[in-house]
C-alpha cells in the first residue's frame, strides 16, 4: 500500500499543482485536466454537476439532522437540497449554499454515500449531456483513483477540491490516510471528522460570481441565513 505522503504527492503531480495556479493550490483545489479552459467551463456551468462526500457533514461537536442511528451521516440527504433551512454548522452545507446560489438544482448535486452509487449517477448524468464537475470534492485517496475513471473513461473535466482535517493534523479521525482507511469509510460511517475548507468554498463562489480568476477571495458575501465564520478548529453559523 502506498503511504499517505507519497500518494498525496502523486495526486498533486498528476494535477500539476506545483506548476498550476497558486490561488488554487492555496485553497485546496485544482483544475483537472490541468489545461482545462476555466472560463469556458464557467460559461457552460449549466452543463456542470457537483459531488460532495458525506464525511464533510458535522460530527460530535454538532450532529447532522438527517443522520440516523444505523448509518450515521452515510446517506445522500441534505436538508438544503430539499429546500429546507439548516442552521447546523456544516461545511458540506456551506458548499451547497454556494451551488444553489448559482443555479444548481438537487438533480445536479450528489452527496456521496459510497462510490458504487456515485459512479452510476455520473454515467447517467454524462448521458444527459453534463460534462463538467464543479466541484468534485474528496480526500487524496478518493481523488487519486477516481480521476482516471471520471475524466479518462467518462469524459468529465472540472474542479477538484480536497478535503481537510476538521482538526489540523488529526491522523486518527482526519482524512483517510490509507486505502484500508478509505475502504472502511465506504462500508460504514467510521466517524471521520473532515471539512471542506472555507477558502475552497470562497473559491468556487468567486469563480462563479466573477467568471474569472481573481487575487481577492475575501470579499465573498453569503445569504445571512447561512453565513459562517472561520475559527481555529471549527465553523460557527450566524443567524
Amino acid at each position: 500500500m502506498i503511504p499517505y505522503s507519497i500518494n498525496k504527492k502523486l495526486v498533486e503531480r498528476k494535477c500539476k499543482l506545483s506548476e498550476g495556479n497558486q490561488l488554487f493550490k492555496d485553497r485546496n483545489a485544482a483544475m483537472y485536466p490541468p489545461d482545462l479552459n476555466l472560463n469556458k467551463m464557467v460559461d457552460e456551468i449549466d452543463k456542470a454537476i457537483a459531488f460532495l462526500p458525506y464525511c464533510a457533514k458535522p460530527k460530535d461537536d454538532y450532529e447532522c439532522p438527517v443522520s440516523d442511528s444505523i448509518n450515521g451521516r452515510k446517506n445522500q440527504k441534505c436538508l438544503k437540497l430539499d429546500g429546507y433551512k439548516c442552521k447546523v454548522p456544516c461545511t458540506l452545507g456551506n458548499m451547497v449554499d454556494v451551488l444553489i446560489k448559482h443555479g444548481f438544482t438537487k438533480d445536479r448535486v450528489f452527496i456521496i454515500d459510497k462510490d458504487s452509487n456515485l459512479f452510476p449517477w455520473l454515467i447517467k448524468k454524462r448521458e444527459e449531456g453534463y460534462k463538467y464537475f464543479f466541484p468534485g470534492v474528496g480526500c487524496y485517496y478518493g481523488v487519486g483513483y477516481a480521476l482516471d475513471y471520471v475524466v479518462e473513461k467518462l469524459g468529465y473535466q472540472g474542479c477538484v477540491v480536497f478535503l481537510d482535517d476538521y482538526i489540523p493534523g488529526d491522523k486518527k479521525t482526519g482524512v483517510c490516510r490509507s486505502i484500508s482507511d478509505y475502504m472502511s469509510m465506504e462500508k460504514s460511517d467510521k466517524g471521520k471528522k473532515t471539512k471542506i475548507n472555507v477558502k475552497s468554498v470562497q473559491l468556487v463562489d468567486k469563480l462563479l460570481t466573477d467568471n474569472k480568476q481573481s487575487n481577492n477571495f475575501d470579499d465573498v458575501s453569503y445569504d445571512k441565513s447561512s453565513q459562517y465564520k472561520n475559527s481555529e478548529n471549527k465553523l460557527t453559523c450566524e443567524p
